[in-house]
């Protein structure tokens, strides 16, 4: 009975409120404080955040315009370099009757410009003989059998000359077929020469057979065929009383070889007449070399035409005639 008293109680209030509610003239719903579309709150307004400063990016330099480049003049070198390639370029990726017919046309071009350029050589020949190889050495058969005649007669005589004022000695070692091959021939050449003096340096303290023991030197050690380049046998050193010697050959070489070096090892050591050694090298008269150069002055800021006549007046001067 209490516990229907307490709900009957509080039934009362309720109804005693919704009165009060209503006489108000507001309806429950009206009353209710607004919370938002469907109950949703709507957040509280929040202040803008300051926006950042942007450096302004700094103006770019302007961009330099490229220049045009230009073709080059048609017929100049240049012009067939690069025709030349695009040609090759579409011959070897899609080569058609067309692209080699270009490249033919180009060709013959070449070929042209190639025979102008002889028939100029030849006029230069002429107007400047020294530039020409047949004033060094003649072409024709008659000329040309003339010329090594005279040649050969002075290596003869250049070859007796020194036969009798300087001698050759010949380093081998005694079980070695190459060096038995180079005495013989160093025998012959003492047959021809017989004022050749020789002298054979053992390396290894042995002999080869039929050597003359009374010839026979021993350098074991080594230490006399070090102080001459020698790095090999066999091998053949000239030398010319007092001071002079050279190595003039390693190796086995044939009896004109071994002339041929002599000579031209007699005329490096100038020890021979000076008018034996031009004719004996008459194939390199006027043969110009770096001492030629710094004699001339040439420094190498020449223009090609200021360096072309400098040479030129080197040559004439070496070949007895100056321009």
């Amino acid at each position: 009975m209490k516990h229907y008293k307490v709900k009957t109680a509080a039934a009362l209030a309720a109804i005693a409120l919704v009165g009060t509610v209503l006489a108000s003239g507001q309806s429950a719903y009206d009353a209710a404080v607004p919370d938002g579309f469907f109950w949703y709150r709507d957040h509280p307004a929040q202040k803008p955040k300051p926006k950042e400063k942007q450096e302004k990016p700094a103006p770019s330099a302007p961009v330099a315009q490229q220049p045009v480049e230009e073709k080059p003049r048609p017929g100049s070198a240049e012009w067939f370099r690069r025709t030349e390639k695009e040609l090759l370029d579409r011959m070897t990726g899609e080569p058609d009757e067309k692209t080699v017919f270009a490249y033919q046309t180009l060709n013959r071009l070449r070929m042209d410009r190639a025979d102008q350029v002889a028939r100029i050589w030849e006029s230069n020949n002429r107007k400047y003989p020294f530039l020409s190889e047949e004033v060094r050495m003649p072409f024709s058969a008659r000329a040309r059998q003339q010329a090594l005649w005279e040649i050969g007669q002075a290596k003869d005589k250049i070859m007796a000359d020194i036969s009798g004022k300087a001698g050759l000695w010949l380093f081998f070692v005694s079980k070695c077929s190459f060096c038995l091959s180079q005495y013989r021939t160093v025998s012959a050449l003492r047959e021809k020469f017989p004022n050749m003096a020789v002298r054979y340096i053992s390396t290894d303290g042995g002999i080869i057979s039929g050597m003359d023991r009374r010839l026979v030197r021993n350098d074991t050690g080594g230490e006399r065929a070090r102080s001459l380049g020698i790095q090999l046998t066999p091998a053949v050193v000239l030398v010319v009383p007092p001071d002079k010697m050279g190595l003039i050959a390693h190796g086995a070489v044939s009896l004109d070889e071994l002339e041929e070096k002599i000579v031209t090892a007699a005329i490096d050591m100038k020890v021979v007449d000076p008018k034996l050694a031009q004719t004996a090298k008459m194939n390199e008269r006027g043969m110009i070399d770096r001492n030629d150069w710094e004699a001339a002055g040439i420094t190498g800021e020449e223009s090609p035409d200021e360096l072309a006549d400098k040479i030129y007046n080197i040559i004439g001067r070496k070949m007895g005639q100056a321009k």
